[in-house]
């Protein structure tokens, strides 16, 4: 059994959100102006992802503690409340401060429904997750805690990689030439499409250890180090590489993709995703018209939604266009444009 997307996220008491919901589909843009909480929905998953996983305190640690999860401070918010609808399946969990620099799971609950039986889980004050901890002899249970334990965040920083994602990198790229060369080439030449001179990538390998080089086609196959790249190709190969691998996760944050990206770059990206969305869900934090353009006016029925994120008297809200608000601007004006022209929102 495969479990089903996220159709639909509640959150209350979570930094910047008081209480919001919203829909999803497969491909999910995130608009809005600079400090309006983008990167808190985001927050949103990453913090549903390190509590099935195992790693709340972790999560809250790296994040700051409870003085900046909880919305202004835990003496203003003692509760963070999540709720995730996965087709007919829901889960539902409560934090609390914890007495220390973390947090408590006050309680958590599980309800997912097949054709044949329903199964509840349920589990209260515990450090870690109380339900995604145990061992369920349950396919449905199994499906759904791998579909939540696969989860990725790409946040692209200035350069390239630090060395620890250059080595995932080098890593993930030597075992798919060796295993799956046909996804290997297809990474290869989308690179190629947005930079003419690549001409492929090679693995040096000494004492154990591989290090991976880039050819010029230009300059008679000398090799070169990922450091030398530009910033936009270093992003453009790095999202070529997460959006085309053979089995990506079920569901990927990618946070403002198109930085440092030439015009062409970001129609290939959207092609990519496009792509990508057949096998994973896919939420995207953008500020590009470009990218927002690339997939077309929003309908119902289709599969990209666009959600209009906005800062008010210190409030994240969300709110999603619909066909019948949009229906007179739409035949004139593309959604890019209207963002724009303020006319969806998520502006300063």
């Amino acid at each position: 059994m495969t479990a089903p997307d996220i159709s639909k996220i509640r959150i209350a008491g979570f930094r910047s959100i008081e209480d919001a919901e919203f829909p999803l589909d497969r491909i999910n843009l995130l608009i809005g102006s600079n400090g309006s909480g983008k990167s808190n929905i985001l927050g949103i998953f990453e913090l549903l992802h390190a509590i099935t996983i195992g790693k709340l305190q972790t999560y809250v640690a790296e994040t700051g503690g409870p003085e900046v999860l909880f919305r202004y401070g835990t003496k203003q918010t003692n509760n963070i409340m999540l709720q995730a609808e996965f087709g007919d399946g829901f889960y539902e969990i409560h934090l609390h401060p914890d007495a220390g620099s973390g947090c408590r799971i006050a309680s958590e609950q599980l309800t997912l429904t097949t054709e044949d039986k329903t199964l509840k889980l349920v589990s209260s004050d515990t450090i870690e997750t109380g339900i995604f901890a145990g061992v369920q002899a349950d396919a449905s249970w199994e499906s759904f805690r791998l579909h939540l334990q696969s989860w990725t965040t790409y946040r692209f920083q200035s350069r390239c990689t630090g060395a620890e994602d250059e080595r995932r990198l080098t890593e993930f790229l030597f075992r798919l030439k060796q295993t799956a060369p046909e996804y290997f080439e297809k990474i290869t030449d989308t690179i190629r499409l947005i930079f003419p001179q690549f001409g492929d990538f090679l693995f040096r390998e000494e004492s154990g250890d591989v290090t991976l080089l880039w050819t010029d086609r230009q300059g008679g196959g000398h090799a070169f180090g990922l450091h030398v790249l530009s910033g936009g190709t270093a992003r453009f190969i790095n999202l070529a590489v997460l959006l085309l691998q053979p089995t990506p996760p079920r569901l990927i944050l990618i946070d403002e993709p198109e930085l440092g990206l030439h015009p062409f770059a970001v129609a290939v990206l959207a092609d990519l995703m496009k792509l990508a969305s057949r096998s994973a869900q896919l939420m995207i934090s953008t500020q590009s018209v470009q990218l927002l353009n690339a997939f077309g006016p929003v309908e119902e029925n289709t599969s990209s939604r666009i959600l209009i994120v906005d800062m008010n008297r210190g409030t994240t809200t969300i709110t999603v266009p619909t066909p019948e608000s949009l229906a007179e601007w739409i035949e004139e004006y593309s959604i890019g444009e209207l963002w724009q022209m303020n006319v969806l929102g998520g502006n300063p």
